[in-house]
Protein backbone atom coordinates (compact mmCIF):
# COMPACT_ATOMS: atom_id res chain seq x y z
CA UNK A 1 0.00 0.00 0.00
CA UNK A 2 1.34 3.29 -1.54
CA UNK A 3 0.33 6.46 0.66
CA UNK A 4 0.45 10.29 -0.49
CA UNK A 5 3.16 11.44 2.11
CA UNK A 6 5.57 7.94 0.14
CA UNK A 7 5.12 10.04 -2.95
CA UNK A 8 8.59 12.01 -2.56
CA UNK A 9 10.21 11.80 -6.20
CA UNK A 10 10.30 14.96 -8.30
CA UNK A 11 8.96 13.92 -11.56
CA UNK A 12 8.25 15.36 -14.87
CA UNK A 13 5.51 14.34 -17.23
CA UNK A 14 6.08 14.36 -20.98
CA UNK A 15 3.12 14.16 -23.00
CA UNK A 16 3.47 12.08 -26.42
CA UNK A 17 2.80 15.36 -28.10
CA UNK A 18 5.89 17.20 -26.54
CA UNK A 19 3.83 19.21 -23.53
CA UNK A 20 5.99 18.70 -20.26
CA UNK A 21 4.11 18.71 -16.69
CA UNK A 22 6.75 20.01 -13.97
CA UNK A 23 6.56 19.71 -10.72
CA UNK A 24 4.85 16.38 -9.55
CA UNK A 25 5.88 14.09 -7.34
CA UNK A 26 5.49 9.86 -7.31
CA UNK A 27 6.85 6.52 -6.19
CA UNK A 28 9.04 5.62 -8.86
CA UNK A 29 10.07 1.78 -8.84
CA UNK A 30 12.07 -0.14 -11.95
CA UNK A 31 8.47 -1.44 -13.20
CA UNK A 32 5.75 0.27 -11.67
CA UNK A 33 5.17 4.31 -10.85
CA UNK A 34 2.27 5.76 -8.87
CA UNK A 35 1.15 9.20 -8.30
CA UNK A 36 -1.32 10.64 -6.72
CA UNK A 37 -2.30 13.52 -9.24
CA UNK A 38 -5.25 12.34 -10.70
CA UNK A 39 -6.55 16.04 -12.04
CA UNK A 40 -3.84 15.14 -15.36
CA UNK A 41 -4.53 13.28 -18.01
CA UNK A 42 -1.71 10.36 -17.90
CA UNK A 43 -1.78 7.97 -21.26
CA UNK A 44 0.24 5.45 -22.61
CA UNK A 45 2.80 6.45 -24.62
CA UNK A 46 3.67 9.29 -21.92
CA UNK A 47 7.12 9.38 -20.43
CA UNK A 48 8.19 10.44 -16.82
CA UNK A 49 11.47 12.11 -16.00
CA UNK A 50 12.46 11.61 -12.45
CA UNK A 51 15.62 14.27 -11.23
CA UNK A 52 18.07 11.96 -9.03
CA UNK A 53 19.16 13.83 -5.97
CA UNK A 54 22.19 13.22 -7.57
CA UNK A 55 21.39 15.70 -10.40
CA UNK A 56 21.02 12.90 -12.76
CA UNK A 57 17.59 11.86 -14.50
CA UNK A 58 15.90 8.59 -15.37
CA UNK A 59 13.12 8.26 -18.01
CA UNK A 60 10.26 5.99 -18.02
CA UNK A 61 8.21 5.19 -20.83
CA UNK A 62 4.49 5.03 -19.51
CA UNK A 63 2.84 1.62 -21.33
CA UNK A 64 -0.56 0.86 -18.66
CA UNK A 65 -1.53 3.61 -16.35
CA UNK A 66 -4.49 2.58 -14.04
CA UNK A 67 -6.63 5.18 -12.27
CA UNK A 68 -8.07 3.65 -9.17
CA UNK A 69 -10.85 5.30 -6.77
CA UNK A 70 -10.21 6.10 -3.89
CA UNK A 71 -10.84 3.24 -1.27
CA UNK A 72 -10.13 2.28 2.23
CA UNK A 73 -8.89 6.15 3.16
CA UNK A 74 -6.06 6.05 0.18
CA UNK A 75 -6.96 8.68 -2.01
CA UNK A 76 -7.59 8.53 -6.15
CA UNK A 77 -4.17 7.65 -7.61
CA UNK A 78 -2.67 6.71 -10.83
CA UNK A 79 -0.79 2.67 -10.75
CA UNK A 80 1.85 3.18 -13.80
CA UNK A 81 3.16 -0.13 -15.05
CA UNK A 82 6.50 1.19 -17.08
CA UNK A 83 9.55 0.68 -18.97
CA UNK A 84 13.20 2.39 -18.06
CA UNK A 85 14.42 3.91 -21.27
CA UNK A 86 17.17 6.08 -22.61
CA UNK A 87 16.52 9.80 -21.44
CA UNK A 88 15.41 12.06 -24.11
CA UNK A 89 17.73 15.25 -25.27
Amino acid sequence: MILPGMAKDDVTLVKAGGERIEGLKAVVTLRRIVTFHTDIEIEPKDMMIKQCADGEQEAYLLLDPVLNSAKDGIPENYQITVRKVAVPE
